[in-house]
């Protein structure tokens, strides 16, 4: 009997496990096929043509005088084209740029092809918190509202390269720069509020990933495409938090997420 009854409940552990096992197995499966699925709609070229049908060129016909909107990264790419949207539509922007010699490029191109001549050049190393420092008290000289802050500016170095400051570079620019950015320019945001706009650029990357404590990648072996990844959904954690911090000031910011990552890192 003893035999018997010990038989019986190793059988039932075995089936329980094996449930368990299966359910953990098919769970896991739904998920990557959905992620699958959602990435395929809305993250590549066939999606964007389909969701292209939808988009109203005359919702974006507003003109905009008198609104101060500042632009990270905005020498190329979505910068650029943002910054120039921005004064085609008679915003004055300023373009945050690390290098000056394309900075001053994109200026003249913009003023060139807007008839804007209320665009200016602004140069910081968004991967140094004593640059960012200096930016903001140029702007806080300035004392005017801020309305839109697009934090756009991002990197993805693959090899694991550490700033003067003591960071490791992607981390530095992708996350630290848009804390720093962000936080530092509130005072400016407040006196714009409640239109005051913060608009961060993230990528469909942070989908691939979990947040980690291990935030600046020293704890295994460096994979720049994913510590990018990484960046972005902590990125994205951090503004959600901003949003929901300052909600009551109504200032809207995007994208959103529902987890928060605490910071370990006094940059202030």
């Amino acid at each position: 009997m003893k035999k018997s009854g010990t038989l019986q409940l190793q059988l039932k552990f075995h089936f329980s496990f094996n449930i368990v096992s299966l359910t953990m197995f098919l769970v896991k499966t739904w998920r990557q096929t959905a992620f699958g699925v959602y990435g395929y709609m809305n993250f590549t070229k066939p999606a964007f043509l389909e969701h292209s049908k939808n988009f109203k060129p005359e919702e974006t016909e507003v003109q905009i005088p008198g609104k101060n909107c500042i632009v990270t990264g905005a020498n190329s790419g979505i910068g650029y084209a943002a910054a120039e949207g921005l004064a085609q539509r008679g915003a004055t922007v300023y373009l945050v740029c690390r290098n000056k010699e394309r900075g001053e490029a994109a200026l003249s191109q913009i003023q060139t092809k807007t008839g804007n001549q209320n665009v200016y050049l602004e140069i910081c190393d968004l991967s140094s918190v004593t640059d960012i420092k200096s930016l903001a008290s140029r702007f806080s000289e300035k004392n005017v509202p801020v309305h839109v802050l697009v934090n756009n500016a991002g990197l993805l170095e693959q090899n694991r390269v550490t700033t003067s400051e003591g960071f490791e570079l992607n981390f530095a620019v992708n996350v630290l720069g848009t804390y720093a950015m962000t936080e530092l320019m509130v005072p400016l945001l407040e006196k714009a509020s409640p239109n005051a706009r913060v608009i961060t650029v993230s990528s469909g990357g942070m989908y691939s990933t979990p947040l980690t404590n291990d935030l600046q990648y020293s704890e295994s072996s460096y994979n720049g495409t994913l510590q990018y990844a990484r960046n972005k959904r902590v990125q994205v954690s951090y503004i959600d938090q901003f949003s929901n911090d300052i909600l009551d000031s109504r200032r809207v910011q995007y994208p959103t997420s529902t987890r928060m990552v605490t910071f370990k890192y006094s940059v202030f």
